[in-house]
C-alpha cells in the first residue's frame, strides 16, 4: 500500500508532534532538559526514582505522576512549562509544512495528537504560523499518563470530536507507541523514519506503510486530487 492509498481512505489526519511536525528538543537536547525538569522537580519537593535519568521529559512526569497521584498538578505544571520552554527552539521537520498546507488545499483536517503538553504544541504551531493549519491539538491528557500512546485514548478522542470513525483516521507518528495506538483503535498509521533503523521497529509496530520524508506526504495529498502529479 502506498502513502496515497493509506490517505484517499481517510477522512481526518492525525499527527504526532515531536518528529512528524517539529525537533522539539533541537535547541536543547532531551537529556538537558530532562535533567534540568529533575532538579525542578526535587525542588519543588517531588521525590526522584532512582533511574530518573532514563527518561525524557514527558516519560519523566508521567512515571511520577503514576508514582505521586497527590503530586500530580505540581508535576504536570513542571513538565509542561519544559516542553513549552523547549518548544520556542524546537526545529521544523522539513515537509511538514508542505503537507499541512496541501491538506488544508484539499480539505483535509489534520489534528495534532501528543504525548507534550498541548501547551507546548501549541506554543511552538503560533511561532511558525501553523496554527491555522491545525484544527485542533489533543495533548497529553492531565495528571493521567495512562491515557498517553501507545493507549488509543487520543485518536479515539480525536475521531470523537470530529465525528468520525477511528477507522477513518490515519495517524502519521515515528514512535512505535503512534503505530500502536493507532492499530489498537482500528486506525491506519503511516510511520514517519526519522532515523536509521527505525522502519523495523515501526514496521514491526504494524505501521501501514512507511515513509522517510515527509515532502512524500504533500506529494501523495496532491495526487489524490490531481493523479497527473504523479505521472
Amino acid at each position: 500500500m502506498t502513502p496515497a492509498q493509506v490517505l484517499a481512505s481517510a477522512s481526518l489526519i492525525l499527527l504526532d508532534f515531536d518528529g512528524p511536525t517539529a525537533h522539539l528538543f533541537a535547541g536543547a537536547s532531551a537529556r538537558t532538559v530532562a535533567d534540568r525538569l529533575a532538579a525542578q522537580l526535587a525542588a519543588a519537593g517531588v521525590p526522584l526514582p532512582d533511574d530518573a535519568d532514563q527518561y525524557g521529559p514527558p516519560e519523566l512526569g508521567a512515571e511520577l505522576i503514576r508514582q505521586h497521584r497527590d503530586q500530580a498538578d505540581t508535576i504536570e505544571a513542571l513538565v509542561s512549562a519544559a516542553e513549552t520552554e523547549a518548544a520556542r527552539t524546537a526545529e521544523p521537520t522539513p515537509g511538514c509544512r508542505d503537507m499541512l498546507d496541501a491538506a488544508q488545499r484539499t480539505g483535509r483536517p489534520v489534528v495534532i495528537v501528543s504525548n507534550n503538553s498541548a501547551a507546548a504544541v501549541c506554543a511552538y504551531l503560533d511561532k511558525h504560523h501553523l496554527t491555522d493549519y491545525i484544527a485542533e491539538v489533543i495533548g497529553r491528557p492531565h495528571a493521567a499518563p495512562e491515557l498517553m500512546k501507545p493507549n488509543p485514548w487520543p485518536v479515539h478522542e480525536a475521531a470523537r470530536r470530529h465525528h468520525v470513525p477511528a477507522a477513518d483516521c490515519v495517524l502519521i507518528g515515528d514512535s512505535a507507541t503512534d503505530i500502536e495506538a493507532a492499530q489498537a483503535a482500528g486506525a491506519a498509521s503511516i510511520g514517519y523514519v526519522n532515523k536509521p533503523g527505525k522502519a523495523e521497529c515501526l514496521n514491526n509496530a504494524g505501521a501501514t506503510v512507511t515513509i522517510a520524508d515527509m515532502h512524500d506526504l504533500a506529494d501523495a495529498i496532491h495526487r489524490i486530487h490531481d493523479p497527473s502529479r504523479g505521472a
